[in-house]
């Protein structure tokens, strides 16, 4: 896939809402399949999350098919790791023009929102929770907690302030 190092500027400096970083939340390896499936606009910090049943490409494919029919914005790029269950994004590259990056392997890092938000829903779902037993209502209220905290680094407004401000703007 393409290297992270060949990501534009404009997605580095986080200028526009549609560049987002996508990971996985994985339950207790042995006895669960099922996962959450998170991604997170660079610029506006929203996340969002779909619990999954098993972790595969396709799964993830069809997940972020639904993402792209309902989220009402632009979306130009996603980074991901290397894992298998993104290996399938270069058709959704195909379909819908949008670029895909991959971090080099072992360095987290380089999607450090992710990491950080991935971190912020652990509070919520400590290591060890079955995701077959969250509801969908249970995990939206969950996102919506995390999306309604102001944030420092966007002068104290909410992910979900910036978001909608931004998606407003572009509809005008």
């Amino acid at each position: 896939g393409r290297s992270i190092e060949q990501r534009p500027i404009v997605v580095n400096r986080r200028n526009r809402i549609g560049d987002f970083e996508l990971d996985t939340i994985v339950g207790p390896l042995e006895r669960s399949k099922a996962f959450l499936l998170t991604l997170i606009d660079r610029k506006s910090r929203f996340l969002w999350a779909y619990r999954l049943k098993t972790r595969t490409a396709v799964t993830v494919n069809e997940a972020l098919n639904k993402f792209l029919a309902t989220f009402n914005g632009p979306v130009h790029s996603f980074t991901v790791d290397r894992g298998t269950e993104f290996s399938g994004l270069v058709s959704l590259e195909a379909q819908y023009g949008i670029k895909t990056y991959y971090c080099h392997a072992y360095t987290p890092a380089e999607r450090g929102n992710n990491e950080r938000f991935n971190r912020n829903l652990r509070y919520f779902y400590p290591k060890g929770t079955y995701f077959e037993h969250i509801s969908a209502q249970d995990l939206t209220t969950t996102l919506l907690q995390i999306d309604q905290r102001p944030l420092k680094i966007l002068d104290w407004q909410t992910p979900y302030q910036v978001m909608l401000t931004n998606l407003s703007k572009n509809s005008d």
